[in-house]
């Protein structure tokens, strides 16, 4: 009745707590959507406990951190996390680029998420880095024990909550629950690799993002602009049959040697690498019994731009009051929980799904050939912007010629 991470009883502990500690809901991740939304049950009173595997939040995450400046200004009433404010996104193609307008930010998650994590620990929250879910047990409604490792100390206890909250990332612990299964969708995720190096190669009000099936047949390079330095990578579907060597060696062909990139970034001192997988599929629902899930461990990054910020603050923002309601009422079943998955269905789900839809259209065209991806990519996302006849040159690229480009498109692109 109430799935679980093992049906079997834990076994005895190494337990470096005298008594089992309890709390109104653990947190496991304390990334953007994990520290936004043991924030608010903080703020509400609610007694959180957020678990971070890592030494501090952001530590080990893949990410351009590029994202909207309005949500950034939700959290944060100075600009001190701040790297660069973004004006223009710049999507560069074989035949040619497509500028947009926009009102972004690029930030260093290793900063953001800490500062997020802080946050919630100074609203009340309890955070504790180096801590480890394994495992966990519903035994009835509202009763729910975690097994904690801490890293550090090499020991193991329990905690009792009255829900989870699976917060943390791709290989998430929720995986478990055979309602959240995300191993059917797997083909559909990404490999990304993304390295900070030293200096601003271009204005530094703008973000450029390279499809070219150079590069891969479905995927990008990106170059996003810091204070003093640059976040690049590159990044592509795991349906493309690119294991991860390859990627890699990719992203140096992106630095040393591809024609757009190489006058840029050859050369450039490497400060920080950091690779990992972007989940850009849903799972089939995000709430159960006494358990949520939400950011990257249930799928909510764009499949065709990779971000992710934005949806995990939503999916944060939408989950608190529905996890406050039920700790009021003292319902913690799977029906009073799906209010979570109704109202971020409202907002994002629907149009994360037609992403979905068209990121499958886009990776069963990689069958016909390596230009195919991109190509279909562009007419979609981008073909509001095209005459009919720009339109049918890209289909047909290089045959007719290039198309035009679009040098400014006056209107916000948002991307999250």
């Amino acid at each position: 009745m109430y799935p679980s991470g093992n049906a079997t009883a834990f076994p005895v502990l190494v337990n470096s707590k005298s008594i089992m500690e309890k709390f109104d809901v653990v947190i496991i991740g304390s990334g953007i959507a994990g520290s936004v939304l043991a924030r608010r049950l903080a703020e509400a009173g609610r007694n959180v406990l957020l678990l971070e595997k890592d030494s501090f939040s952001g530590q080990t995450t893949a990410c351009g951190g590029l994202f909207d400046k309005a949500y950034y200004d939700r959290y944060f009433a100075d600009e001190a996390l701040i790297e660069q404010k973004i004006k223009k996104n710049v999507f560069i193609m074989p035949w040619g680029e497509v500028v947009f307008d926009c009102d972004q930010v690029t930030v260093k998650r290793r900063n953001f998420d800490r500062g997020l994590a802080e946050q919630a620990k100074e609203k009340g929250a309890v955070l504790r880095n180096r801590s480890k879910a394994l495992d966990y047990q519903i035994r009835e409604n509202g009763a729910v024990t975690i097994r904690v490792k801490e890293l550090e100390q090499k020991t193991e206890y329990d905690v009792q909550t009255k829900i989870i909250a699976f917060a943390d990332g791709p290989q998430s612990l929720a995986r478990n629950n055979p309602r959240f299964n995300s191993d059917k969708h797997k083909r559909f995720w990404a490999y990304a690799y993304a390295y900070e190096t030293a200096g601003v190669p271009f204005e530094p009000d703008s973000i450029k993002i390279y499809l070219d099936k150079e590069l891969f047949p479905w995927g990008y390079g990106w170059i996003f602009p810091n204070k003093s330095d640059s976040n690049i990578g590159v990044g592509t579907v795991l349906a493309g049959k690119i294991g991860n060597p390859q990627i890699k060696k990719k992203l140096f062909h992106f630095i040393d040697v591809y024609k757009r990139t190489a006058e840029l970034l050859s050369g450039s001192e490497i400060i920080d690498k950091k690779g990992g997988f972007i989940p850009m599929y849903l799972i089939d629902t995000f709430a159960d019994d006494a358990q949520v899930v939400l950011g990257d461990a249930a799928g909510m990054v764009s499949p065709l731009f990779g971000a992710g910020i934005d949806y995990a603050m939503d999916a944060a923002e939408a989950c608190a009051p529905v996890l406050i309601k039920a700790l009021e009422k003292e319902d913690f079943s799977r029906a009073a929980l799906l209010e979570y998955e109704q109202i971020i269905k409202k907002s994002f789900v629907a149009d994360l799904k037609k992403q979905i839809m068209i990121a499958r259209i886009i990776v069963s065209s990689l069958k016909f050939g390596r230009h195919w991806a991109i190509k279909i990519l562009a007419v979609i996302a981008f073909g509001v912007k095209y005459s009919r006849w720009n339109k049918i040159k890209i289909l047909f690229y290089p045959l007719l010629g290039k198309p035009d480009s679009l040098k400014s498109v006056l209107e916000n692109m948002n991307h999250k």
